[in-house]
């Protein structure tokens, strides 16, 4: 058989042009790959922004219950020795767990056993609710309370499966998650320090690390409160003390560390807990080095001159770290705008 090998020739490759595709190739990768986080990170502030909108929506609907106070959920206990202290909700009344705002906002959402939230009630008429929230032993009162014959909640729970939806539900992690799968380094659920609550969990943003939650005090007319001396504030930096970290207080903690590493000593530019006094000049304190990786010049709203004055004083606050994990720091997703210092 006669094979014509000009023709054969013409069907495959040289290796000069084997070489040039291949260069091409590796020139588009290294043009487009830089761009691939970028378009990450995109679709991940818009599922964060998702979050927000469905939070927003299931808070509302939570304050729109009547009995449950007709108000926003807490973001720290009414204990008053300590606000992070409340009774066990998978214990009994004499377990005491530490928590944070995070935690709570689940509690509220879903509730601590994800069969509704139950509220925060004074079931015993004692003038607190942070001493009921207690599950164990059954038929004792507490609000997470299950019949041991029927089964069923002892106390009336509000929002069905939940004031969120099951995506949100799902994505509910505890800290004891959170560490087993390499998110969290700092922390053995086994053996937290000051009682952590290990197992109480948090709504997760699209980066794995926790959505911050903080309730306005309204009534007050300080912008944030002072610890040290006591003074309570519109939002307290302590009600998330425990993922951020807090100098101050009871707690005065580090905070988790979400891979990031320690910047300046700190895991979180919201570490710093000080308090502007209502006739200091707001224009200092973005400037001042005292406020630096300060809680109050992170939720500063700069369009008020008068005094020193939080964004959203009158209901909430929702933080995600964004993909550098360190909380209060420029690439932070907040349910506010921001505006650069």
């Amino acid at each position: 058989m006669n094979v014509d090998r000009t023709t054969a020739s013409r069907g495959a490759f040289t290796l000069i042009e084997i070489l040039v595709v291949i260069a091409i190739i590796g020139l588009l990768v290294a043009v487009l790959l830089p761009a691939f986080p970028a378009v990450r990170n995109k679709a991940r502030y818009t599922q964060v922004a998702a979050q927000f909108g469905g939070l927003d929506t299931g808070l509302e609907m939570f304050r729109g219950e009547a009995d449950l106070s007709g108000t926003y959920p807490p973001s720290a206990s009414d204990n008053d020795a300590d606000r992070q202290l409340i009774a066990d909700p998978k214990g009994s009344q004499s377990d005491e767990v530490r928590i944070c705002g995070a935690q709570l906002l689940v509690h509220a959402m879903i509730g601590a056993d994800s069969l509704g939230t139950p509220g925060f009630r004074d079931f015993d008429r004692d003038g607190q609710w942070w001493n009921d929230t207690f599950k164990n032993p059954p038929g004792s009162g507490g609000a997470y309370d299950i019949n041991p014959t029927t089964g069923q909640e002892e106390r009336t729970r509000y929002g069905g499966a939940g004031y969120v939806d099951e995506k949100m539900r799902n994505n509910a992690k505890s800290f004891r998650d959170l560490a087993g799968s390499g998110m969290i380094s700092n922390l053995d659920p086994d053996s937290p320090p000051k009682n952590i609550a290990s197992d109480e969990r948090v709504f997760v943003d699209p980066w794995g690390t926790p959505i911050l939650y903080y309730k306005a005090n309204a009534a007050s007319l300080r912008m944030t409160a002072d610890t040290a001396a006591g003074q309570s504030g519109i939002y307290w930096q302590e009600d998330n003390g425990i993922i951020t970290g807090t100098d101050q207080g009871t707690l005065a903690i580090e905070g988790l560390d979400f891979g990031a590493g320690k910047t300046n000593g700190r895991y979180h530019a919201l570490y710093v807990n000080k308090s502007p006094l209502a006739t200091e000049d707001p224009d200092n304190i973005p400037t001042d080095p005292n406020y630096e990786d300060s809680f109050a010049r992170f939720i500063l709203d700069t369009s008020v001159l008068a005094r020193p004055t939080p964004v959203r004083k009158d209901s909430y606050l929702l933080i995600s770290a964004g993909p550098d994990a360190r909380y209060g720091t420029d690439d932070d997703a907040t349910n506010w705008t921001r505006k650069a210092d």
